[in-house]
């Protein structure tokens, strides 16, 4: 069913042509899908239309660039998960070992040129604190080769206590 025959279905009163959404994939090719079922078969279904094998871990992603985790649960319905009449890009998630981030890759290729803020979204997810780790991590070395390289060296500073002991002794 196109989308087009969906919304038809949906002026003439039938139930069935009100739920549907629109996933993305490939080159561009739209799959129109009914997500009132369980989110293993919606899953499934998704993956025979991208033609992907049953052992990956596939998602969707809004255009806003929120994740839908299908994953979550799959005797909930998908219709949980998802808006009915939107569009979804299609993505595989990679594990990045037990505690690790996941890695999101679209399968609608050509993301970064029909919709460029989603891909630096979907990026940005993938590598989630990378900016603010590699940023503290430049900061900590700079202070430290500012401390080393403009002080001569010294003896350490005394403790709050041995300061004291000194004040009252030069009393």
């Amino acid at each position: 069913m196109t989308s087009t025959e969906a919304i038809n279905a949906d002026k003439s009163g039938n139930m069935a042509g009100q739920c549907f959404v629109v996933v993305k994939y490939g080159d561009n090719e739209e799959a129109v899908l009914n997500p009132c079922c369980s989110t293993q078969i919606f899953v499934d279904s998704i993956k025979r239309k991208c033609h992907c094998d049953s052992s990956s871990m596939l998602d969707l992603i809004d255009l806003d660039g929120q994740i839908k985790n299908l994953s979550v649960s799959s005797e909930e319905y998908a219709s949980d998960y998802v808006t009915a009449r939107e569009t979804y890009v299609a993505i595989r998630v990679e594990r990045q070992g037990e505690s690790g981030p996941n890695k999101y890759i679209p399968l609608l290729n050509n993301l970064e040129q029909l919709h460029p803020e989603l891909m630096v979204k979907l990026n940005n997810l993938s590598r989630p604190g990378t900016k603010n780790r590699r940023d503290r991590l430049k900061k900590t070395q700079n202070r430290t080769s500012r401390t080393n390289s403009n002080k001569p060296e010294s003896k350490p500073r005394p403790s709050s206590s041995e300061r004291t002991s000194k004040s009252r002794q030069g009393k």
